[in-house]
């Protein structure tokens, strides 16, 4: 019983450790040029993503997250897709990494890779 209690915890212990409510929630950014990102981010390290253009879907992405805090409303997040169905012209799904900045009070999310910036809005 004891034994089976440690697994269940470390087992569940990263997930608790990689993610928290800051991010959580149900976001939206309009990229221009009829592309849409929706993305669900789950306080358990958990997302999932579908962009669209010219109103058809071009990826659905799922996975997990860790989160990298540097105060309460910056940090570093690392996407790790898990299942990915996308187009050729979307291109293959991969890690990424963003830096994150949480504005207006927690409604608006700003993810930065490199010199391309996305700004999502909380839905």
């Amino acid at each position: 019983m004891r034994r089976s209690l440690l697994i269940t915890v470390c087992l569940f212990a990263p997930v608790l450790a990689r993610a928290d409510q800051t991010i959580a929630g149900q976001w939206q950014a309009n990229l221009g040029h009829g592309v849409i990102i929706a993305m669900d981010v789950l306080a358990d390290g958990h997302w999932a993503g579908q962009t669209v253009q010219n109103k058809k879907v071009v990826a659905e992405m799922a996975g997990t997250y860790e989160q990298t805090k540097e105060n309460e409303t910056t940090g570093t997040l690392v996407f790790t897709p898990v299942r990915a169905t996308t187009s050729a012209g979307h291109g293959k799904a991969q890690v990424e990494t963003d830096k994150y900045e949480l504005q207006q009070r927690g409604r608006v999310l700003r993810l930065a890779t490199g010199n391309d910036v996305m700004e999502f809005h909380k839905q």
